[in-house]
């Protein structure tokens, strides 16, 4: 690490914070661990408006980013702030960190760091994103985070709202989440077809299904009501009342995305699937089952959720759900692959 200006806590402080909400939820715990360290001070958080709320929910304060913001938007921010620190690893975010003219100004190596004079620190990519910030945070004085689950805390009036839009998507019943979106890669995605096999096993079961997708992914979530008799949650919810929902569930289940680790992060029992990507990367921060997809030969080649069979999935969901529905859930999906297919029976995927 190139050696910074020095900067003693308490003090202002500012977190340049990441674009995608896995991402973000991946920084918690190193936000967290500068709000403790940072006691005193003004810990504050930049971010998109529609992650703002889960920011708040650490306390401290929030700038909320706009689209695209560069050295410009950092300009607007001089002489707020005695320390920035970016979580993310884009030129334009450490050119607006450059923008603030904060004493000490912290950003990761490369992609011009060095060129525009900051402070830089190491991220090793071997090790659990959630580290990735863990230099930075020993230059402002603040120890690293740990490797045990962290938990997102949850107001109470927040938790009961959670829990009764539970109630009335559920109709009182035990209810699973079913995240199937993810962005970027579509090797993270789990195949349609599993998911609905899913579905249909817990709606057999007298357990509701409830689709849960980020905005402009209606369709997919409306498939999953037509095949699998699942209800969907409405996506124009501000993201903290989605966070409650999922805490409100019985179980989650999901692909490596943003909402599972979201799920995961405010305690929701949560079953997160990997194919590529890797677990000891981006595994959720939140307590979560892996389930990792094998590879096709079983031999160590590249790893598929195609050959990841809802048997499974329903079988990592059972230890989760409340007594006498991971008996019946999984009896449900047995019968129904034996019955053939029915209204909302499991349907059988092309492996």
């Amino acid at each position: 690490m190139r050696k910074p200006g020095v900067v003693a806590l308490p003090a202002r402080v500012l977190v340049d914070l990441p674009n995608w909400l896995g991402d973000l939820v991946h920084a918690l715990p190193a936000l967290a661990r500068l709000h403790q360290g940072n006691r005193g001070g003004e810990t504050w958080a930049l971010l998109p408006a529609a992650h703002a709320p889960l920011a708040r929910l650490l306390g401290g304060h929030v700038i909320e980013r706009p689209r695209g913001a560069g050295f410009r938007f950092g300009r607007t921010l001089r002489g707020r702030f005695d320390a920035v620190l970016t979580a993310r690893h884009s030129t334009r975010a450490k050119l607006l960190v450059t923008g603030t003219g904060a004493p000490l100004r912290l950003a990761s190596r490369g992609r011009g760091a060095a060129t525009l004079g900051l402070a830089t620190f190491p991220v090793t990519r071997s090790r659990h994103q959630r580290h990735d910030l863990d230099a930075a945070l020993h230059a402002l004085g603040v120890a690293a985070v740990g490797d045990e689950p962290f938990l997102l805390p949850l107001p109470s009036s927040l938790a009961a709202l959670g829990h009764r839009q539970r109630w009335l998507l559920a109709d009182g019943c035990p209810a699973v989440a079913i995240l199937p979106a993810t962005r970027g890669a579509n090797g993270k995605r789990y195949p349609m077809g599993g998911f609905a096999w899913v579905a249909a096993a817990l709606a057999a079961a007298g357990v509701t299904p409830v689709v849960i997708v980020g905005p402009g992914e209606e369709a997919m979530a409306a498939s999953l009501a037509r095949s699998a008799g699942a209800r969907v949650a409405p996506t124009a919810w501000p993201l903290a009342e989605t966070a409650a929902l999922l805490a409100a569930c019985d179980a989650a289940v999901g692909n490596d995305s943003g909402l599972t680790h979201l799920a995961a992060v405010v305690g929701c029992p949560t079953v997160a699937l990997f194919g590529p990507t890797e677990p000891a990367r981006t595994a959720p921060v939140g307590p979560a089952v892996i389930v990792r997809a094998p590879s096709a030969d079983g031999a160590g080649g590249p790893r598929s959720l195609h050959n990841l069979h809802p048997e499974d999935v329903l079988s990592a969901l059972e230890v989760l759900l409340p007594q006498g529905c991971e008996r019946t859930a999984s009896e449900a999906g047995h019968q129904a692959q034996g019955a053939g297919a029915g209204t909302h029976a499991p349907t059988r995927i092309p492996w």
